[in-house]
């Protein structure tokens, strides 16, 4: 679950339940106030990643430092890191915290664990899993569409780049944005609305993740960078200035795809039942989005929005030293998109 494969890919040994205490034992924590998808989160949580709002008397979000029971009572779902009950769930990660998550609106985070283990939980592996995993399954509680994407603001619009892990989603959009001065809008993850039409993109965190041979390439000095959780070739810019803070209009998506060394980049429009498959392969914890939408609701959602956009698939040699001679398909097809739309 690292920043975007979550749940799924957590294989933890069972822990036993945490000791019954008293409630209410943790100190008072002030609120911060938060901008992300859309949203005004009140924390208790110190969030630097995420853009610092005054204080707001009605939040859509509350994240609260408190103890989380071992257990979440009458769950329909259960393992020893995970339980589910209704538009409810809780999951454990060994050694860093307990999260519950409720009602699309509150997310409750148990820091007891570190203590307990003999350390200290680190402040950024807690954050990083509260902003994916925990944000991640609130957002679908809220009935709405979280996207695996990077996305800039292009000359024809929002586009938005998914792909497998590897597809170089976050560096396409940092050599965008670096090399034609496109504006950043999301990476990681975006979310749609669905009652919304046409479809709007809300920005996530404005986090940019580059591996080091892209900070390289691309002359971004990687001192004082903060490093992936797992990977420790990869590291976070985060607060970028490159980012967008605004919401817009999504008018593409595009399925990256690796190809051989020899192979010329080509892309291609795709629709249909096709299309449908590449919007879906792009949500963000599917498994979360058919726990509190439904299997149904969400198959309806992802074909709605195959219908609203252009859906793409764009194959290319991956090498950052001929990025640019990969781009030139993709550069034309935008520019030829912007040109329609004028």
């Amino acid at each position: 679950m690292p920043g975007t494969r979550d749940l799924p890919a957590l294989d933890f040994p069972p822990v036993s339940p945490l000791p019954n205490r008293r409630r209410n034992s943790s100190p008072p924590h002030c609120f911060r106030f938060y901008a992300t998808y859309g949203l005004t989160i009140a924390s208790q949580l110190e969030l630097p990643e995420l853009e610092a709002l005054p204080p707001e008397a009605s939040p859509d979000i509350h994240i609260r430092i408190g103890e989380v029971a071992g257990h979440l009572e009458e769950a329909e779902f259960s393992t020893p890191w995970l339980q589910c009950s209704g538009n409810c769930c809780q999951f454990l990660l060994d050694r860093i915290a307990r999260y519950r998550v409720e009602q699309g609106m509150s997310i409750r985070v148990d820091r007891r664990l570190g203590p307990a283990c003999g350390s200290t939980t680190d402040e950024g592996d807690l954050r990083v899993y509260l902003l994916g995993s925990a944000l991640g399954a609130l957002l679908h509680q809220r009935h709405w569409l979280p996207l695996h994407i990077s996305a800039v603001q292009t000359p024809a619009g929002v586009w938005g780049f998914t792909g497998d892990s590897g597809a170089g989603k976050s560096t396409l959009a940092a050599w965008l944005h670096y090399r034609y001065g496109w504006k950043l809008v999301s990476d990681d993850v975006g979310v749609i609305r669905p009652e919304e039409t046409p479809p709007t993109l809300y920005p996530g965190p404005p986090r940019l993740k580059l591996w080091k041979d892209a900070l390289e390439r691309l002359g971004i000095d990687r001192q004082g960078l903060v490093r992936d959780l797992t990977r420790t070739e990869k590291f976070h810019l985060n607060r970028h200035l490159g980012f967008t803070h605004d919401s817009e209009q999504l008018k593409a998506l595009v399925m990256l795809e690796r190809v051989p060394a020899d192979e010329k980049a080509s892309i291609e429009p795709v629709e249909g039942v096709e299309a449908f498959r590449i919007v879906m392969s792009a949500l963000y914890l599917p498994e979360w989005g058919q726990r509190f939408n439904g299997p149904a609701r969400l198959m309806q959602y992802g074909a709605d929005l195959a219908r609203q956009i252009r859906v793409y698939r764009y194959r290319r040699p991956w090498s950052l030293e001929k990025v640019e001679e990969s781009l030139t398909p993709l550069m034309h097809h935008i520019h030829e998109r912007a040109g329609h739309a004028s």
